[in-house]
């Protein structure tokens, strides 16, 4: 099997009449992957149950947000189709974007009403997502979800019904998130044994999420621009903002409280 057919695979294999499609079931990988991190974690705080609901639940969340975002940026590609925004193997594809913003939107007021603590599920859960988006990733590069521009580099794969080589995007992603995934997964442990604060490992998922995001559009083809940014990029700019203006707001008022404890 030559490296071009392996990254482009829609069906990855066929049991009597039934399809197999790569995305479905590296989207289903992605989902035991991250349940088990989950699980692993919540056992030894001895929450296994109040952590598995809220992730259950998030991950719902997170599946719908990040189809229907995707579906709303791309809703030309659906040839006004109702059975292609449903069915995903028909047209498949979702916004992480979407994804992160509904889950975490979610995951705090669930939060807040079963008072657990937030910073310490959205860091686990960050860690857990982190993992699963290797898989997915690998998923919609296979099922041709995504793809890049025309290259000369090594690594390029023909996509159906497009002429040239292309940049495989969401191969690099996967790569990516691998990096990603083993340095939250040393730094979750630390914050575990409260060597750092909660919060760090989901802020910088986020932040270094919306890095990705943004580099990696510039390889990329069919994005829907606004200006000269694509969605993914704007949204990635306003989340990174989001996030960072609070965090540094706190810091520099940690820092003037600290000089001013000093001139006392």
């Amino acid at each position: 099997m030559d490296f071009e057919i392996f990254f482009m695979l829609p069906i990855l294999f066929t049991i009597g009449r039934f399809n197999v499609y790569s995305f479905g079931f590296f989207l289903a990988l992605s989902f035991l992957l991250s349940t088990f991190i989950v699980w692993k974690f919540a056992k030894e705080d001895l929450k296994e149950t109040e952590y598995f609901d809220a992730f259950l639940y998030t991950n719902i969340v997170v599946l719908a947000f990040a189809r229907i975002f995707y579906i709303i940026t791309h809703f030309s590609d659906f040839d006004f189709n109702p059975l292609r925004l449903i069915v995903v193997r028909e047209a498949p594809g979702l916004s992480l974007l979407g994804g992160l913003i509904g889950g975490a939107v979610f995951l705090f007021f669930y939060a807040r009403r079963k008072k657990y603590d937030f910073l310490h599920l959205a860091d686990l859960f960050s860690l857990a997502f982190s993992f699963a988006l290797i898989f997915a990733k690998i998923g919609e590069q296979l099922g041709g979800a995504g793809y890049g521009r025309e290259t000369r580099f090594f690594l390029g794969v023909k996509v159906v019904g497009l002429t040239g080589i292309r940049h495989p995007t969401e191969l690099y992603e996967a790569l990516l998130y691998i990096l990603l995934s083993i340095i939250l997964l040393v730094l979750y442990k630390k914050s575990v044994r409260r060597k750092i604060p909660s919060g760090v490992v989901s802020y910088l998922f986020v932040i270094l999420t919306c890095f990705i995001f943004f580099g990696l559009e510039f390889l990329k083809e069919r994005s829907v621009y606004w200006s000269i940014l694509s969605e993914r990029q704007i949204g990635s700019v306003l989340i990174f903002l989001l996030i960072s203006i609070p965090v540094l707001r706190k810091i520099i008022i940690a820092k003037w409280l600290s000089k001013k404890k000093k001139n006392i």
